[in-house]
């Protein structure tokens, strides 16, 4: 090659090399100018600029482009990038807004609809095939707000609206719990727990109905009005006085009918009130009041004439045939004395109820196996036995329907013989004993009265309920047995 040659050659791979150093500046150029938040997502997502470019290249159809491709690819890379971006800032937002309108609590409750309730899911869209019934309640364990409202979970994503229910906490009972001396704080109950209401304490020695309690702090918590609490810190369910273990108990509910049934039938043998009655009606003396075989043929013959069963046991059809009426069937029966004591209660108030009680019946005539109200008569185990509900003492198997079933007119005897009731030595005899009496010819026991003082009763003899001597010819003395302790 001549000199001159040489010389061209030079200068033209000079010129080529100054063209593609201007090239590369201009790209580089183009690449720095681009937004620098794209060149911060390449730095951080690529490493290096060759593995930038592969992934360029990757998406090319030919390499002829690449160079402007790379470039173009870069953009619309970022610019999906910036997309992400995007969305992921707008979801973020979205769970920040619902977190501000859509909150769940954990809570225990029952929930009560007040008419038929509609159900949501959680995302509040009402639920077509189902709803909860009228007046209903429903276990909840968790409480939703959505959108200004609040919603109760009563199944899986399903919930009732607040609106629709009343809320209440804990569980249902039924009891009475009284206040100690001191008084007692008023509490109301919200999701997060029990608060003092800010209200007036209760009066110390004050009885309450509850027909709720919940447990919080190891605490029982009663609820006697609507939200309205007080703890076991300042209230008890114990009476200020109970019997003994192995002595009849003090009960401080009504006392309810027990041996045999209200609207229990008459037939030969059985005795009290309804057979008194249909003995009247039929003009019979009741100077032992049974049910025996004139009174049955007396109602056969009736029956017959009414156009009933020939039965010769009377029913109700047949008591009402006698002008007689359902509500004194059933009435009679279903009589217990109206308990007269409360948790408050002391020894002395028990023994004055019972004898409170057995003064209501002072002039009623004598009436064998009777035990109903003072509206008729009673006899002597009879009188006890109303005297002693009264007082909150329930002495089954001794009850006022079991005293007129066949065998049970001597339930003065059975009386005696009750372990629950113990004997006392006849010198420390007090009022609100119970002294028994037996027949002076077969030393059988066949009396009781209820002692008003170390001389005096009040018992039913024939023939009337009234205040007597224990020295006045009621037989020999038994002994005496003490039902309080």
């Amino acid at each position: 090659m001549n000199k001159k040659s040489k010389l061209f050659f030079v200068c033209s791979f000079a010129l080529a090399m100054l063209s593609i150093t201007t090239q590369q500046n201009v790209k580089a150029d183009t690449v720095e100018t681009a937004d620098s938040q794209i060149e911060n997502t390449a730095d951080n997502t690529q490493g290096n600029q060759t593995q930038a470019v592969s992934q360029a290249t990757a998406v090319e159809n030919t390499d002829q482009q690449a160079q402007t491709t790379a470039v173009t690819d870069t953009t619309d890379n970022n610019a999906t990038v910036a997309n992400a971006t995007d969305q992921s800032q707008t979801a973020t937002a979205t769970t920040q807004a619902n977190s501000t309108t859509t909150s769940t609590t954990p809570m225990q409750a029952v929930v009560t609809t007040k008419n038929v309730a509609v159900l949501y899911t959680q995302d509040g869209k009402q639920i077509s095939n189902r709803a909860l019934g009228n007046n209903t309640p429903w276990y909840t364990d968790q409480k939703l707000s959505y959108n200004g409202d609040i919603y109760y979970r009563v199944a899986t994503n399903e919930y009732t609206n607040g609106k629709d229910v009343v809320v209440a906490y804990g569980s249902a009972a039924d009891g009475d719990v009284r206040v100690k001396s001191y008084g007692a704080v008023n509490y109301s109950r919200n999701d997060a727990g029990f608060v003092k209401s800010g209200q007036r304490n209760f009066d110390g020695n004050s009885v309450w109905k509850y027909n709720r309690t919940d447990n919080a702090n190891g605490k029982t918590y009663y609820q006697i009005a609507n939200n309205v609490w007080i703890n076991s810190d300042d209230a008890t369910t114990a009476a200020v006085y109970q019997n003994p273990n192995g002595w009849l108990q003090i009960q401080n509910t009504q006392i309810k009918p027990s041996g045999g049934n209200v609207g229990y039938e008459l037939y030969n043998g059985v005795e009290g009130i309804k057979t008194w009655l249909v003995r009247r009606y039929f003009g019979y003396s009741n100077a032992h009041t049974i049910y025996d075989g004139a009174v049955a043929s007396s109602v056969r013959s009736l029956q017959a004439r009414k156009g009933l069963p020939v039965t010769g046991t009377v029913d109700l059809a047949t008591w009402e045939a006698m002008g007689l009426t359902e509500n004194s069937w059933y009435g009679i029966d279903s009589y217990i004395a109206p308990l007269r004591t409360n948790m408050t209660s002391t020894r002395s108030d028990h023994i004055e109820a019972m004898i409170n009680e057995a003064y209501r019946y002072l002039g009623q005539p004598w009436i064998s196996g009777a035990s109903s109200s003072p509206d008729y008569g009673v006899d002597c185990s009879g009188l006890v036995t109303q005297a002693l509900y009264a007082s909150g003492i329930d002495s089954a198997p001794i009850s006022s329907i079991q005293h007129a079933q066949p065998g049970n007119e001597w339930n003065c005897q059975m009386y005696w013989n009750d372990v629950r009731i113990p004997q006392v030595n006849f010198n420390d005899r007090q009022r609100g004993d119970l002294i028994f009496f037996t027949d002076p010819s077969s030393g059988m026991l066949w009396h009781v009265g209820i002692l008003l003082d170390a001389s005096t009763m009040i018992e039913s003899w024939p023939y009337a309920v009234q205040v007597h001597s224990i020295y006045s010819d009621r037989g020999n003395i038994a002994g005496v047995k003490r039902v309080f302790a």
